[in-house]
């Protein structure tokens, strides 16, 4: 009786381990999709201000606090 108590109880614990490892699996894939997602509009939007920018370069802008010019 007891063994078969234990038994039962080490099966469900498994049973839950496993629906767990799924969820955490599936979350792991969607958290992935987010940070690509972010990393692509990062990329865009760095697009979109450097086509938009007036001023210096950034190796202009280097040069001049190398040469302490501000």
């Amino acid at each position: 009786m007891l063994q078969t108590n234990i038994k039962e109880h080490l099966d469900r614990i498994s049973r839950e381990l496993k629906q767990l490892k799924k969820l955490l699996m599936n979350e792991r894939a969607i958290n992935k999709e987010k940070a690509e997602a972010k990393w692509k509009n990062l990329l865009n939007t760095s697009k979109q201000i450097s086509r938009e920018w007036k001023g210096p370069s950034a190796v202009e802008e280097i040069r001049e606090q190398r040469e302490k010019k501000w």
